[in-house]
């Protein structure tokens, strides 16, 4: 395992024994590792996942510690 997927889990696993009434799935959406695709005309917004595929472990992390900073403010 790379340190950055140690580091992920970690701060997921924090989340979740902060809130152990969540699902891990809602865990996941609400620390932004999985987002809803970019909406370009806001009367019809896009509801499908993003397909993360692409993105690299730092900006996941980034993603997370930037949601976690945005609930703990």
């Amino acid at each position: 395992m790379k340190k950055e997927h140690q580091i992920i889990l970690d701060l997921i696993a924090s989340y979740l024994e902060q809130k152990p009434d969540q699902r891990f799935g809602q865990a996941l959406f609400n620390l932004n590792v999985n987002e809803f695709q970019e909406t370009i005309d806001p009367r019809n917004p896009n509801y499908n996942i993003r397909d993360i595929h692409g993105d690299n472990d730092l900006e996941i992390i980034e993603r997370i510690k930037n949601r976690l900073n945005l609930m703990n403010s």
